[in-house]
């Protein structure tokens, strides 16, 4: 096949649309295939987010369920975030230069 045989059979309508509809799907388009990729991009992110949310739903719900059951784990949650302590108790704080 020489190069004049090649150059004939692209020099046809159909490919100069075919060629003209690829770049307008391929680039131009509000669809175009960079939009897709960032839009692939931005659900696999916000797959990850559900999934840590979904986790930090089951945590919290098994902590809310422990301290309505169970008045160790409610104690040891008001001494360590809450600073309360019992009547005949007294607590030191001592800090640290990091936590200043």
């Amino acid at each position: 096949m020489a190069f004049k045989d090649i150059l004939r059979k692209i020099n046809n309508r159909y490919v100069y649309v075919t060629l003209a509809f690829l770049i307008i799907i391929l680039f131009v388009d509000q669809f175009n295939v960079f939009e897709q990729i960032k839009l692939h991009r931005t659900l696999k992110d916000q797959e990850q987010q559900i999934e840590y949310y979904k986790q930090e739903i089951s945590n919290s719900e098994k902590l809310l369920d422990d301290l309505q059951h169970d008045s160790i784990v409610m104690e040891k949650t008001a001494r360590e975030n809450y600073m309360m302590k019992r009547d005949n108790e007294v607590i030191y704080l001592i800090e640290g230069e990091s936590d200043k």
